[in-house]
């Protein structure tokens, strides 16, 4: 008899370890055991100014197909700080950003004067791409690949989403447009103004919209924002949703 009570007891207590270590799994699935921090890198891609860009991996990038956003800054600005402007959005919404440095030390863009003409900021920006898409556990969603420019970085999205396939929409925030330089592509835009801005007035940004539209863009969302000449976290905020189809 004691021996028969002994074996039970063991018995059940494999048997309460063989339940706990089951909900132990099933309480921490290996996606997120294994999935990677988020990470900030510069990128390797240089200008022959010397300058590279920098881009944001979310929490997990490894263990999920992502969006890509591809930002290009202000004058004056660099790939670093259009990063820090975009990464907390990144991190909430599961979005990678890619910011490339312009060529320019004084923070300014070259676009083609003509359609065909292929600056050195157009070639760096897809060097910086294709060095995001190669980076070990990055899975980049090709349905969701969009081009943002603010103030003078606005120019450079068009630029090169209506050349490059790989983009599926573009944003110019705040920021101007060089018509001679798009290609045959006609993705779907947005466009947006502060209510407060005196350097793209609203009556300049809607003009850049109609322009789209006469132009053949068949999808152009133009917002107007409670702001001055910056990016507030609205406009941002309404920026992804557009983009990834949350509105």
């Amino acid at each position: 008899m004691h021996v028969f009570v002994h074996h039970g007891r063991v018995a059940r207590f494999f048997t309460i370890i063989f339940i706990a270590v089951a909900i132990g799994i099933g309480a921490h699935p290996l996606s997120a055991e294994g999935g990677q921090p988020s990470v900030t890198r510069t990128v390797q891609a240089a200008t022959s100014t010397a300058r590279h860009g920098t881009y944001y991996l979310p929490s997990n990038y490894d263990a999920r197909v992502l969006p890509l956003m591809v930002g290009f800054h202000g004058t004056g600005g660099t790939g670093s700080s259009m990063v820090r402007r975009l990464q907390t959005s990144a991190e909430r919404e599961g979005f990678i950003a890619l910011a490339p440095d312009s060529v320019s030390i004084m923070g300014v863009w070259s676009v083609g004067q003509r359609s065909d003409e292929v600056t050195e900021d157009y070639r760096h920006v897809m060097e910086c791409l294709r060095e995001v898409m190669r980076a070990p556990g990055v899975r980049v969603d090709p349905a969701r690949v969009l081009a943002v420019g603010f103030s003078v970085g606005g120019s450079v999205a068009p630029y090169i989403a209506t050349h490059e396939s790989q983009f599926t929409a573009f944003a110019v925030l705040h920021g101007h447009i060089t018509p001679n330089s798009f290609g045959p592509l006609r993705p779907r835009a947005f466009v947006s103004a502060g209510d407060q801005d005196r350097v793209r007035t609203v009556e300049y940004m809607r003009s850049v919209a109609n322009y789209l539209t006469r132009a053949g863009f068949q999808a152009i969302d133009l917002r107007v924002f409670k702001s001055d000449h910056r990016l507030g976290d609205d406009e941002l905020a309404a920026l992804v949703a557009w983009w990834l189809g949350k509105r």
